[in-house]
């Protein structure tokens, strides 16, 4: 229950060379998998935004109940340096950067819980990516 705890949203952008289109998308579902199946994951998709010379913007969302939980999927405590989502590949990206976030909200009980607002907020400010699930 996240109830009464601010969250951590981790948002990583980046663009995705039109060569390396299909290995990221590989790299991402694994991630994705991985992602959920670690204590402390509230929630993670990923969007992309395709463009016309075969490269695509990308967004990973992952919100997690606190640092804790994802320092431990991160292994380390480094949050800007550590992409994870390209695992250990960053020639598959022309450029990222990794944005953390804390919750507004504490999830108290009456005031809604922290997560779908959270979210919407983030996504909002992602501009139109297309959202696309992994299948997981």
């Amino acid at each position: 229950d996240v109830r009464g705890r601010d969250l951590i949203i981790r948002v990583l952008r980046g663009r995705v060379l039109p060569g390396q289109v299909a290995t990221f998308r590989e790299q991402a579902h694994q991630t994705v998998n991985d992602a959920r199946r670690h204590e402390g994951l509230i929630h993670a998709h990923v969007g992309r935004q395709a463009h016309s010379d075969g490269s695509e913007e990308v967004v990973f969302v992952s919100v997690w109940r606190d640092l804790e939980a994802l320092y431990g999927w991160v292994g380390s405590t480094d949050l800007p340096d550590t992409p994870v989502l390209n695992s250990g590949r960053p020639d598959v990206f022309e450029n990222f950067e990794v944005q953390h976030y804390e919750t507004y909200e504490s999830g108290e009980p009456g005031q809604g819980e922290a997560e779908p607002a959270a979210i919407a907020q983030v996504w909002a400010s992602a501009g139109s990516a297309e959202v696309v699930d992994t299948g997981v």
